[in-house]
């Protein structure tokens, strides 16, 4: 089942002469049940395209549709409820609050989205596939990079969403995690039939992907 479509999308940033185009005419859809790797080096639209995906950024042209919604046509309240109900961030910025301690991330979450989240026994065996266990009383300031990394992986995931948008996951990862979590995700897509995308530098995940895309210079193709 398609759970995102995008369709024709241009970017444009800034005005004048200073008006650069991010993106070109990029086609992309992601299935549930399927994992999708976009690969590319910094600053050739990957980050852009997942806000756009995500609902975050309008693209100056173009469509995108997710859960069978039209954004572009969507009104604010209801994409906000695409945002908590359908789609899960996983952000390079962690964007975890300081003063509350890892069980307590989850604790907030509950107060926005009241129902529709994992179990307590889903989550404590999510926080255990990522090393997290012993750091459920820990706050972010006492976790190193990479521990922080996995709890805003795990905090993204525990509201079950529909379609994961994961964006760099494994940059702060040493190769041993990089296949955890990878591997975390290709589960996410194939055993619970979610649409997961990955925009990442990263190679060493080509092998978990069922499908595999290039961006160079803001535009997007399907690898060979």
């Amino acid at each position: 089942m398609q759970a995102l479509k995008i369709e024709h999308v241009d970017q444009f940033f800034g005005t004048g002469a200073s008006r650069v185009q991010v993106l070109h005419d990029v086609n992309f859809e992601a299935k549930a049940g399927e994992l999708s790797l976009i690969l590319g080096p910094s600053g050739s639209g990957k980050s852009t395209l997942l806000t756009i995906a995500g609902g975050l950024l309008t693209p100056t042209k173009g469509n995108v549709q997710v859960a069978g919604v039209e954004l572009g046509q969507a009104s604010a309240k209801q994409k906000e409820q695409l945002r908590l109900n359908h789609l899960g961030f996983v952000l390079q910025a962690y964007h975890l609050l300081p003063f509350l301690t890892v069980n307590e991330q989850f604790k907030l979450v509950d107060h926005v989205k009241k129902s529709g989240n994992l179990s307590a026994d889903a989550l404590t065996h999510l926080l255990e596939e990522l090393g997290l266990t012993p750091f459920v009383n820990a706050y972010p300031s006492s976790l190193s990079g990479g521990q922080q990394q996995r709890v805003a992986i795990a905090r993204a995931l525990y509201p079950d969403p529909a379609v994961v948008l994961a964006d760099e996951p494994t940059a702060a990862l040493d190769s041993t995690r990089v296949m955890q979590v990878g591997q975390l995700l290709q589960d996410l897509a194939h055993d619970r039939q979610k649409a997961v995308v990955i925009v990442t530098h990263d190679v060493r995940l080509r092998a978990l992907a069922d499908h595999v895309y290039d961006m160079v210079d803001g535009r997007l193709t399907q690898a060979q």
